[in-house]
């Protein structure tokens, strides 16, 4: 692949993950982890496809909705491997209809298997939290 079939290929892979999240589709969404990814999410780490869809869905179980809309990127596209960040919005009410919105960044690791890019590790940075008029808690990235 071209390094521009590489970064349009690795867009497609976070518009598959957001899609799967805003659908809650559990197969769809572990379908873009390495078998032996590494997810780290309020604290947590989880390694291993199946673990990593078992708290997902731990995770999403509290939600009546979540909306994700990804935002930017920068992509670093080396062989088989790869590595880059996204920002991103997300709108979520809880199941007692508590609304929020939240700014992050995933920082991003990246493997190529059987031709088919996948995420190897996802680290997830909340810049922001709260109301979405933004009188929440900011904070700032290094």
């Amino acid at each position: 692949m071209s390094r521009i079939e590489d970064q349009l290929a690795l867009q497609d892979l976070m518009a598959r993950y957001v899609d799967a999240v805003n659908r809650v589709d559990g197969a769809a969404w572990a379908a873009t982890w390495a078998e032996d990814g590494k997810w780290s999410l309020l604290g947590n780490e989880v390694a291993g496809r199946d673990s990593i869809l078992a708290y997902w869905r731990q995770m999403m179980s509290g939600f009546e909705f979540a909306l994700m809309m990804p935002g930017s990127c920068l992509l670093e596209i080396e062989g088989d491997s790869a590595s880059g960040h996204w920002y991103l919005q997300e709108h979520t009410r809880d199941r007692e209809g508590n609304a929020a919105s939240v700014l992050g960044r995933y920082r991003d690791s990246y493997s190529r298997v059987n031709g088919q890019w996948l995420y190897q590790s996802r680290d997830y940075d909340i810049i922001y939290y709260g109301p979405a008029d933004l009188s929440g808690n900011y904070s700032p990235l290094p």
